[in-house]
């Protein structure tokens, strides 16, 4: 065993989804966080940015966000090591859009580039995708044994 194996933060498969959830509702909680301040500040239009944001929800849920979710959970049930890297939530590409994400999403806000009705509708969609993947993060590690049956592949 190598030095770094030795100290390399490990977890069970199980435990990594609880990470993951906790780490998706962390951020989707600051990102709904944004969208209710923007809808505070509004004096109009807030019906509008309501529906939109859920239309955008669903859509981004079902064609970003589920998707996410059943590769990562698929991905950490069949790995090899029954205690992986604490890390291991997410893949290098998972990291990477949450890398790339962030940037985005700190760059609008930073630099004004949108507010009002267009944050309002981009935040809540996001922010509700990434808390419902959240507790789908959660329930996964709760309901962990049927979760393998679902995702193992033989």
């Amino acid at each position: 065993m190598t030095m770094i194996e030795k100290f390399k933060p490990k977890a069970s498969k199980r435990t990594l989804f609880f990470i993951a959830g906790v780490v998706w509702a962390i951020a989707g909680f600051n990102i709904l966080k944004i969208a209710a301040e923007e809808f505070a500040v509004m004096s109009s239009l807030k019906e509008i940015a309501i529906i939109l944001g859920l239309i955008g929800f669903t859509i981004f849920f079902s064609k970003v966000f589920y998707k996410m979710f059943n590769k990562h959970s698929k991905r950490i049930v069949n790995m090899e090591n029954e205690e992986p890297c604490l890390f291991a939530f997410f893949d290098k590409k998972g990291y990477m859009i949450m890398a790339f994400m962030m940037t985005m999403g700190i760059s609008l806000r930073a630099f004004n580039l949108i507010s009002g009705v267009p944050l309002v509708v981009i935040y809540l969609a996001i922010g509700l995708s990434l808390s419902v993947s959240a507790v789908s993060f959660l329930l996964a590690g709760i309901n962990y044994e049927k979760t393998v049956e679902k995702h193992l592949v033989a």
